[in-house]
């Protein structure tokens, strides 16, 4: 069997309004997606899209150089 090179996954709990996921449930179905692909894509793509936010308000210099805010 070949060996699997995904990155370990930790498992997280998050409340949102229910028509919210009443709409993703339907994307899901849609997408032909199961529940944990559902939570990922969505979980990753929104992550990136505010990472991008994030990215430009620092290279702006509206926010705090502390650290990069990415490695």
């Amino acid at each position: 069997m070949p060996k699997k090179t995904t990155p370990k996954m930790i498992q997280i709990a998050v409340s949102i309004p229910e028509p919210l996921y009443e709409a993703a449930k339907r994307i899901q179905a849609m997408e032909g997606w199961n529940e944990s692909e559902m939570h990922r894509v969505f979980w990753e793509k929104g992550f990136a899209l505010h990472l991008q936010g994030t990215l430009a308000r620092y290279q702006l210099g509206l926010i705090p150089e502390v650290e990069s805010p990415v490695e």
